[in-house]
């Protein structure tokens, strides 16, 4: 026999998602996600100057990769690179590459959730217009919706900037081990 467990007040409160639109929480609630909000804007900001960053040291790296290979055959074969050191240099240059390429989607314009122009001029059409406390707890609600969405997707612009930053780490190693393999061959 399937029995549903007997709700409790206590129960039914705790399992009520928003507060009534009297509430004078809701300003305060308000309040606080707009300035999370705020924050989420620039955590966004800083993950896509950073990736900028990377994208320009890859590039700037990958630049006097290719400088250098191309000088080393005209100085003579005496300064050939070994072939050991070229097989490090091919790789490091596909994961500055690689690394590169995510820090450039960082920069991807996602499309964060925002209020409906429609849906704004709807609630200033109703008549009568709604009380100050209902308008208040549509726009913490409003806001708890950006604030998840923001969170994720700035979420998703942080895991691409570490894996961008851990692969150029990992690109400058391979080009260390490639002027080692120069020094000591």
């Amino acid at each position: 026999m399937n029995r549903r467990p007997k709700r409790t007040e206590a129960a039914a409160t705790t399992e009520r998602a928003v507060p009534p639109a009297e509430s004078p929480g809701t300003a305060v609630y308000g309040d606080f996600l707009k300035d999370e909000l705020a924050a989420q804007d620039a955590r966004k900001a800083s993950f896509e100057q950073r990736g900028l960053a990377v994208v320009t040291t890859a590039g700037t790296l990958v630049t006097l990769l290719f400088g250098l290979t191309a000088l080393l055959p005209t100085a003579g074969a005496s300064h050939a690179l070994p072939g050991d050191a070229k097989k490090w240099l091919a790789v490091a240059l596909v994961v500055f590459v690689v690394a590169a390429g995510f820090a450039l989607v960082t920069n991807f314009p996602f499309f964060y959730d925002a209020p409906k122009a429609d849906a704004i001029k709807t609630r200033l059409n109703e008549d009568p217009v709604r009380a100050e406390a209902a308008a208040r707890r549509d726009i913490a609600l409003t806001r708890t919706n950006m604030l998840r969405d923001a969170k994720k997707k700035n979420g998703w612009k942080g895991w691409l900037l570490f894996a961008a930053m851990s692969l150029e780490v990992v690109a400058v190693a391979f080009v260390g081990v490639a002027i080692f393999e120069v020094i000591n061959p």
